[in-house]
């Protein structure tokens, strides 16, 4: 595989923005209450495990994605079949996610504008980053992450500038006990959005220095980890549990309290803003890498045919996975974390490392 000129910043860029998702807006850790920030200020420790592993398996075969060494770990046939419900996967949580960012979009600015049009919009632009490329796609990532950070950190001046913050919200400490956070914890908050980093095993080939993976990934990590924790906080203080965990998207509503002298206030735009630039960012990642998977898989060259035909099935699957939005939630909640996100996050992965551990062993026997 040709490598692409993705560098150290350009990598940590499109993890955190990746991670960030939808992760940033929804209600992580809720049924924990206020002890919600500590299921995000635990929940890294468990994304570097599985990130490691990620990367290890990376090493073993530097030069291919996860659906070829699949096939060399597991033979032509298994193999083939578990890269195929990997390309499956990756478009089944893009559409996920698309219907995430749709459903917050008709919620707030475009609700008199149908689900259908907002989907077929974005989809349509997706379809035009994909065509670009990667490497272009990483390029624009890193613009967009400067307008993120700058706008959360402005956002995040105003609540305190407006007197938001309560922090008596967040006591008392530990009140429950761990059940509630150990519940919270395993698996939803180690598979979102830690675990979905195994669709990098789809991009680490093309990473121009594969010596700072382990550096630039833990890094990455480790911030999202800590801002998520923060961005928790923040919400817990200025919603406080019941508000929380009664609001589809709590950033919506706590920015919609900010009120500086009656004239810095309305501020919905900027969460707008950043539900666009992170909705495009993760769901163009699925879609890269599902194309990627699908050429790789049935030997296709790249064409406008197979973008479109993922595309197209990332949008209908986004309008008809659920039939309302709080069918999806519960979905996205109790479902999926078992039945995909464990299997193909977790058990895949390490069940890959082992029988390439064990390959290596067997070959260091003499005969």
């Amino acid at each position: 595989m040709s490598k692409i000129k993705i560098d150290g910043i350009q990598l940590f860029c499109i993890m955190v923005l990746f991670m960030f998702g939808t992760a940033v807006f929804l209600d992580l850790g809720s049924g924990a209450k206020q002890d919600a920030w500590i299921v995000t200020l635990i929940s890294p420790f468990a994304g570097l495990i599985l990130f490691t592993v990620y990367v290890q398996l990376h090493k073993r075969f530097p030069d291919l994605p996860l659906t070829e060494y699949v096939r060399k770990i597991w033979g032509k046939y298994i193999g083939g079949i578990i890269g195929y419900f990997y390309i499956i996967y990756f478009i089944y949580i893009a559409s996920r996610v698309l219907r995430d960012f749709e459903e917050l979009l008709i919620s707030a600015p475009y609700n008199n504008t149908s689900i259908i049009t907002i989907g077929i919009c974005m989809t349509f632009v997706l379809i035009y980053s994909v065509n670009l490329g990667i490497e272009v796609f990483t390029r624009a990532a890193c613009i967009c992450f400067i307008m993120v950070a700058f706008t959360l950190f402005i956002l995040n001046i105003f609540y305190v500038i407006g007197d938001l913050i309560h922090f008596e919200n967040v006591k008392p400490i530990l009140a429950d006990g761990w059940k509630p956070i150990l519940k919270e914890l395993i698996p939803l908050n180690i598979t979102v959005p830690y675990g979905e980093l195994i669709i990098l095993s789809m991009i680490f080939p093309y990473i121009n220095k594969q010596t700072k993976l382990i550096k630039v990934g833990s890094m990455a990590v480790v911030f999202v980890g800590l801002y998520l924790t923060l961005n928790t906080l923040l919400l817990i203080c200025i919603l406080g549990t019941d508000v929380q965990s009664r609001s589809a998207f709590p950033a919506l509503t706590a920015v919609s309290y900010i009120n500086i002298a009656g004239f810095i206030q309305r501020l919905d735009t900027f969460v707008i803003l950043l539900v666009v630039i992170l909705a495009f960012i993760k769901v163009s990642i699925f879609f890269f890498c599902a194309v990627i998977g699908m050429n790789n898989l049935f030997k296709l060259k790249p064409s406008l045919f197979s973008t479109y035909f993922v595309g197209a099935i990332i949008y209908i699957s986004s309008i008809i996975i659920a039939p309302s939005y709080q069918n999806h939630l519960d979905e996205g909640l109790k479902k999926v974390p078992y039945l995909l996100h464990i299997p193909f996050q977790i058990v895949i992965p390490a069940l890959l490392l082992i029988t390439v551990f064990i390959k290596g062993k067997i070959k260091q026997v003499p005969s």
